[in-house]
C-alpha cells in the first residue's frame, strides 16, 4: 500500500477550508472543521482497502489513528507511522525494521502538508442526505491527483463516517470510520519510536 496514499484519506478527514461550494455543502465541511478545530486531538478506529484494478491489487487493512497539531501515530497490522512533526518513524514489525527521516524529507507522508494539497480547484458538493442525517458529499478536482473524494459524515452528531478516494492512476481508497474519541490523554513520548522497546528492532536513520 502506498504511504503518502493512505496518509491522504486520514488528512482528508481534517480536509481544507479553501473548497468552492454548491448547495449547503460548504456548511456541512466548515462545521466539520469547525467541529474538529475545537479538539486537542483526534482517535480513530479504522479499516482500509485499497484496491487498484490495473494491477489486480486489493489489499485491506484495520487500525487506529492519532492526530494531534503536526504529529501523528497511525497502528495497522503490516506497519506503523509515528510522527512528533520533525521525525517520522516507519515501523515493519514483522521484519523488525523502522525506517527514520525528517518530515522535510518526505512532505508527501504528513498529513499537515497534504491538507495544504487541497486548494480552489476542488469543488464540494451535496449529493444527498439521508433521514438519519448522514450527508454524501463529494469534492471534485479534474485536474489534482486526488481526482474525487467522497465524504459521508453524520450532521447530528458531526462525525466522519467514511471516505472514499479516487486517484489519477486509477487507483481507489476506502476507509471506514468505525469510532472517533477527542481529547484523549496521551504520553509526552507517545508520538515518537521509542527503541528501548524494541531491543531487536533495526533502525535505519535516513536524516
Amino acid at each position: 500500500m502506498k504511504t503518502r496514499n493512505f496518509l491522504f484519506g486520514l488528512a482528508i478527514l481534517l480536509t481544507a477550508s479553501t473548497l468552492k461550494a454548491q448547495n449547503s455543502a460548504d456548511a456541512i465541511v466548515r462545521t466539520f472543521i469547525n467541529q474538529l478545530k475545537s479538539h486537542k486531538n483526534l482517535e480513530l478506529a479504522f479499516n482500509y482497502q485499497f484496491s487498484f484494478d490495473e494491477e489486480n491489487v486489493n489489499k485491506s487493512q484495520q487500525g487506529r489513528a492519532w492526530l494531534q497539531g503536526d504529529c501523528y501515530r497511525i497502528e495497522m497490522s503490516e506497519q506503523q507511522y509515528i510522527s512528533d512533526g520533525k521525525n517520522v518513524w516507519t515501523y515493519f514489525p514483522f521484519e523488525e525494521e523502522v525506517m527514520l527521516s525528517k518530515v522535510e524529507d518526505g512532505t508527501d507522508n504528513t498529513p499537515l502538508k497534504l491538507l495544504t494539497s487541497l486548494d480552489k480547484n476542488y469543488v464540494a458538493a451535496l449529493i444527498k442526505k439521508d433521514n438519519d442525517g448522514v450527508c454524501t458529499l463529494e469534492l471534485a478536482n479534474p485536474e489534482g491527483q486526488y481526482r474525487r473524494i467522497k465524504l459521508k459524515i453524520n450532521t447530528k452528531t458531526t462525525e466522519i463516517k467514511s471516505a472514499d478516494i479516487y486517484l489519477d492512476d486509477g487507483s481507489k481508497m476506502a476507509i471506514g470510520i468505525e469510532e472517533q474519541k477527542f481529547d484523549q490523554k496521551l504520553d509526552d513520548n507517545f508520538f515518537t519510536f521509542d527503541a528501548k522497546e524494541h531491543p531487536k528492532v533495526d533502525v535505519i536513520d535516513m536524516r
